[in-house]
């Protein structure tokens, strides 16, 4: 990855944190540039080999440095515990090495490979074994482009950087749950919003905290005791249904009811209404019975799906075709806006239900090839509603009944179709409901 300045503008919401631990660790405080080379200091990247986040550990590296990961959390993605990890890890290197372009080398290809390369030739020395050319073509162009990435960092008007505005660090406060809780609900307890809980809280793979166990919650700044507070309105046994609501201008108790799968006796009986009107901005705990909710709790494939930008295609039309939220795909790929300018490929994660995943995994590892719209190496109709014509046309219909946990794309994969052929075929569905009846359009055989 080169030196941008995106990279770099992000590498200072983490600069007063890694720095630090280098030094606790007794190593080069340069090495901060290993994770430029390695991210661009994002947190939720992903390699095609299956790394994971600023620091690119592998699963079984990360477990083998207390970097945990299961179906809700994923410790690689966590910028601290990470950091903490990666220093150990390059510290180690070091000590085998005795050499820091070595350590780095035996960072990117592993320390065997670059064991192997010292006991062929004779030389522990980086620039020698780079002479030689024994060393993965990725590992020989590795530790130069670190290099590089220090002299532009500490040149940056020599190399039109010097106006690059730094990130911020982000300031949170931190709870430590033992329940599991929406992070929806989290964000309606201290006014904020799902996306940036999702910042701060980057190891969190689904819109949820784990089911067991304790976890460290990041809040933002301030609002620890208002997340108190309101959360102890919440059973803990509904933390993950329930929600909060501010009544706006004209609704109703029978409108919320609606709108959230519930009643209105429901409603009133939680908050103790002695009447049913509602004064706008009162905020109303919501008594959402367990699997009735809009949103569905589903996490995403590990995976990277590719895909091909086309003319006319915006991030959220990219999202809808996937099934997957705009704010998601723009933090994949780094994106500010809609806009898909400049654009050739996109990296995205698939969502999957739980009752999916199983089979997501499996699927993952046989060479079966996925509808044409699902994959980066095929060649995708020239626009979606041109698509949506071909499947209308080629296609005999057959009735699905959703199951508790499904998704668009869960059963879009399951049928081999699209989530925009299910949504044309369905009044523009977007919220799937158990029991709801889906008409599924099947190729004509």
């Amino acid at each position: 990855m080169r030196c941008s300045a995106l990279a770099m503008a992000r590498s200072g919401r983490y600069r007063d944190m890694i720095l630090p631990i280098l030094k606790e660790k007794g190593l080069p405080q340069d090495l901060i540039y290993l994770a430029l080379a390695e991210s661009g200091f994002h947190p939720l990247a992903v390699s095609r080999a299956g790394a994971r986040g600023i620091w690119q550990f592998m699963g079984s590296r990360g477990r083998g440095y207390g970097l945990s990961h299961n179906m809700y959390v994923d410790d690689r993605q966590d910028p601290e515990k990470s950091t903490r990890a990666a220093a150990r890890h390059l510290k180690d290197l070091y000590n085998q090495f005795g050499d820091w372009y070595l350590a780095m080398a035996a960072y990117n290809s592993g320390p065997g490979t670059v064991q192997a390369a010292v006991k062929r030739t004779g030389y522990a020395d980086f620039w020698e074994l780079y002479r030689r050319n024994v060393l993965p073509k990725e590992t020989r162009n590795y530790v130069p482009i670190i290099l590089a990435s220090i002299i532009m960092a500490k040149n940056p008007a020599q190399y039109g950087l010097e106006d690059v505005a730094m990130d911020h660090p982000a300031e949170y406060d931190t709870i430590t749950i033992d329940y599991p809780v929406d992070l929806r609900l989290v964000a309606e307890c201290v006014n904020s919003t799902p996306s940036e809980l999702q910042d701060l809280n980057p190891s969190l793979l689904r819109m949820s905290t784990p089911r067991t166990g304790k976890f460290e919650l990041h809040l933002p700044a301030g609002t620890k005791d208002d997340y108190d507070t309101a959360i102890a309105s919440i059973p803990p046994d509904m933390r993950l249904w329930w929600r909060y609501h501010t009544v706006k201008a004209g609704e109703t108790l029978a409108s919320l009811a609606r709108t959230y799968h519930t009643t209105a006796r429901q409603i009133s009986e939680a908050n103790h209404l002695e009447d049913t009107a509602l004064d706008p901005e009162a905020k109303l705990v919501i008594p959402v019975a367990p699997g009735r909710h809009p949103d569905s709790d589903a996490t995403y494939a590990r995976r990277i799906t590719r895909y091909h930008v086309h003319s006319g295609d915006t991030v959220q039309s990219v999202a809808d075709n996937f099934g997957i939220s705009a704010q998601q795909l723009r933090r994949w790929n780094g994106l500010r806006s809609n806009s898909l300018a400049g654009r050739k490929v996109l990296a995205l994660h698939l969502p999957i239900s739980p009752s999916a995943h199983e089979a997501e995994v499996a699927s993952s590892r046989s060479k079966a090839k996925r509808p044409k719209t699902e994959t980066a190496s095929s060649k995708a109709p020239t626009t979606k509603s041109a698509e949506i014509e071909r499947l209308k046309t080629e296609t005999t219909v057959v009735h699905h009944k959703v199951k508790s946990g499904e998704t668009l794309y869960s059963i879009a994969n399951a049928y081999r179709t699209t989530v925009a052929a299910l949504k044309s075929h369905n009044r523009n569905v977007a919220v799937l409901h158990p029991g709801m009846i889906l008409s599924v359009p099947q190729p004509v055989r």
